[in-house]
């Protein structure tokens, strides 16, 4: 058949629409829309001409040439899996390339030296490194559109496994010109009804931040918020607010004497951080070094 990446994507959506009885929850699961999916099973029974589903009101069952369907697809995955996996076994052979994505601050801060150590260890096997939104990300990786992502405070999903890495301690940063630099701590309540920058409610730092403040009664003004680290803070540079960042992510900053940091009083806080894959999809052995390098080393 030709284009077979696209039937080997539309086979695992046929297994979830099967496996969770709802075109609705499979199409969440695959980060496709409800529509997508049944364009896609409409496909499929035109091709075979035969019926594989049998759907009612509040009704859901295979027929059997769809239990026969269902059956085949899942013995198509493991074999495709298992022969990828085959083909890359010997990562010492042949160059390879591995996909990952991550967010920006974790991709600019975090993952460099273990890039560079890795590679000159593995020279035959090339890093692609994309960055995204956690969202999108975990879209990428449902997908295979990636092999693994990086993110902060990874979350849980039916179809996706999280090994947890590095912990990054968060700080509370201000100008050099702010109020605070002639403290050597901050409590959470000094930031009551302050000015703010935070990053964009999409972003789950933004969300466990929020979440620290609500816990401990401070409400804040919000004067910005951006989804890339660089903005935020070139912000609170310029005096607009202050913020909580990772401490990683200042450093240079410090350096210069751009910004100040302080510990918080009720802290540590910590962002978690977390690689992402696929339940169902093997890495090769390539993807398990680099896994297993950035865990080891976090």
């Amino acid at each position: 058949m030709k284009g077979s990446r696209l039937y080997i994507d539309i086979f695992k959506v046929f297994c979830d629409v099967a496996e969770t009885k709802s075109f609705s929850k499979a199409a969440e699961i695959n980060y496709i829309t409800q529509s997508a999916v049944s364009q896609q099973l409409a496909f499929i029974e035109r091709l075979f001409n035969k019926k594989l589903i049998n759907r009612g009101k509040g009704s859901f069952s295979l027929t059997q040439e769809g239990q026969i369907f269902l059956n085949g697809c899942k013995k198509i995955l493991k074999i495709y899996q298992s022969t990828l996996d085959q083909i890359q076994h010997d990562i010492g052979e042949l160059p390879q390339t591995i996909n990952i994505e991550t967010v920006y601050s974790l991709g600019f801060y975090h993952l460099p030296p273990l890039v560079k150590s890795f590679m000159n260890r593995y020279n035959n096997i090339n890093l692609h490194i994309e960055y995204n939104r956690s969202d999108r990300i975990y879209a990428d990786v449902i997908q295979g559109v990636c092999d693994f992502g990086i993110i902060a405070y990874p979350w849980q999903h039916p179809l996706i496994n999280v090994q947890y890495g590095q912990e990054e301690v968060l700080v509370f940063v201000c100008s050099p010109k702010s109020k605070y630099t002639l403290r050597k701590t901050v409590s959470l309540k000094n930031l009551h009804e302050q000015d703010f920058i935070g990053f964009i409610k999409e972003i789950p730092t933004r969300n466990y931040i929020d979440d620290i403040l609500k816990d401990h009664d401070v409400m804040v003004h919000i004067a910005d918020e951006y989804d890339n680290v660089e903005t935020l803070k070139r912000s609170v540079e310029l005096g607009v607010g202050v913020s909580i960042l990772p401490l990683n992510t200042i450093e240079k900053e410090i350096r210069k004497k751009t910004l100040v940091s302080l510990p918080i009083k009720e802290g540590p806080f910590y962002r978690t951080t977390g690689i992402i894959t696929r339940k169902d999809r093997p890495q090769s052995k390539a993807g398990q070094e680099v896994i297993k390098w950035i865990v080891r080393k976090k």
